[in-house]
This record gives structure tokens, sequence and C-alpha cells, in this order.
């Protein structure tokens, strides 16, 4: 769990942020890897991943519906087997001393994860997930060291009505309209949709329509706010000031890091 020692910066008090692992450390090693979950969980206590039903039912840890970007074979997930998915090499693509690692099901990453870290996971696709999700943490005894987070509101849905006890955050990418500069979708509607569902707070990306009163304003709603995806040690700072819960990074080591530097009382990992 996040260490609760507050920030400290300029002299005032700032709230806890966690540091998360975007896939992984993802900068370093390659993405969705047993690899680099490892890494992660050495550089900070919470890595995200995503993952995809395969033909046969099972959760594959990737986060494209085709293997062809990480493994350089086009197989789309859905139609094909856990196993025949695992044969694949989702490494060299990141460097020759990565060759031969495996896209791995939701089962080794969950057995990777040491007793005092965290998993957050993504869930690709739709609500038919659920079920899966829901037989596999419980399986792993780990179901309180683990988060959930989708884009895809009938599938947070779902996964809170399985594992109502797990947290499920909505995720939300924010667009300009570069007609009227309207920021869509609105705060007010994602917020509903998040209490109205019970969630746990929303997952939004880095844009300029983040700024102190919209985090206000989630917190005010009883909601938590991750930022993704965030490489930049200033952009950081100004979020976790700004009151940010989570920060959704590529680069958790070297990002702990340089916030030591500039946020005295950095807890850590």
């Amino acid at each position: 769990m996040p260490d609760p020692t507050t920030y400290v910066a300029r002299g005032e008090s700032v709230r806890p942020a966690s540091i998360i692992a975007h896939r992984g450390s993802s900068y370093l090693a390659p993405e969705n890897t047993l690899a680099a979950l490892r890494l992660g969980w050495q550089e900070t206590t919470t890595c995200e991943v995503d993952v995809h039903l395969t033909l046969d039912g099972r959760l594959l840890v990737i986060h494209d519906e085709s293997t062809r970007r990480t493994t350089g074979v086009n197989l789309k997930v859905s139609g094909h087997s856990l196993s025949e998915l695992q044969k694949l090499d989702a490494g060299s693509f990141k460097g020759i001393e990565w060759q031969g690692e495996k896209l791995p099901a939701l089962e080794e990453a969950l057995a990777a994860m040491p007793a005092d870290k965290r998993l957050l996971i993504e869930i690709k696709g739709g609500p038919e997930a659920a079920p899966e999700l829901a037989r596999v943490i419980h399986a792993s005894g780990k179901a309180g060291q683990v988060q959930l987070h989708s884009f895809n509101h009938p599938a947070c849905l779902e996964a809170k009505a399985a594992l109502p006890a797990i947290p499920v955050d909505l995720l939300v990418a924010s667009r300009q309209n570069l007609v009227t500069g309207i920021w869509g979708p609105s705060l007010d509607e994602v917020i509903l949709l998040a209490k109205q569902a019970g969630l746990a707070g929303l997952g939004m990306n880095h844009t300029p329509f983040l700024h102190a009163s919209t985090v206000e304003k989630i917190h005010a709603a009883g909601l938590k706010l991750n930022v993704w995806t965030v490489d930049r040690a200033d952009e950081a700072k100004k979020l976790i000031e700004m009151g940010a819960d989570g920060i959704i990074t590529n680069r958790p080591g070297w990002l702990r890091a340089q916030l030591a530097g500039l946020l005295p009382g950095l807890p850590p990992a």
C-alpha cells in the first residue's frame, strides 16, 4: 500500500500519491511481460497491466487486440488460444537481452506479485471478461492487492458486481473539440457515471483540462484520481501538488528518483 507520509513542497503539505508502473517498467523492459513487472515492483509499489480474453476464455496480459506490435506476428488475441499466443516472443522487440519473454497469463502476473505490492488491471474489451477476471483473482488469493480500471463503462459495472470488494476506476480520455475549444466528455458526466456505479475513482489522461479545480471537484465527489501517462518529472510534480492520487508512468524508478529531489519527504517505493 502507498506510504501515508505526505509530501512537502514549498513548505506546504501535499497529498500523498502513488507512482504506478505503466505496463510494468515499460521504458526499460518489454511492456506487459513478467520481466517488466518484476522490475516495476522493484521500483515502486504498483504495476499496471492490460488484459484481453483469448479464444479459450483466458486472460492474456497484453495491451493491443493483436500481437503484431510486440511480437512481430499478427495474431488477433480473441482468435487464438492462450497456449498458441504464449509461443510468441514478446521481448525481442525491446532488445536482444529480452529475447524469449512471453505474453503472460493474468494468473502468472498475479503469482509473480510480492506480498507487499499491488497490481492495477485494465480490462480491455467489454463486460464479458468479468467472470474470468473474478475466477482468476479469487484463485490467486491476492484480491486485497488488486485494483481494476477500464474505459468501458459496462465492463466497470460487471467487474464491480463480480468483485464488489475490489476498487474499480473509470478511465477517461479527455479530448478538446478543435472548433469549440471545449473539452469532453464533461467532468460532471464522468463523475456521475462513476458515482452511480459505486466506483472508486477516475483515471484521466494528462491534458491542459486537468487543473487544481478539476482535481478538487473529483475529490469533493468522493472519488480518487490517477493520471496517465506521465514521464516528465516537472509534470508529475505539478499533478502531485494539485492533489492527484496516482501518477501512471513508463519510468517509475527514474521518476521517483527525480521527484525525490523536487518533493522532499517522498515515501519509499
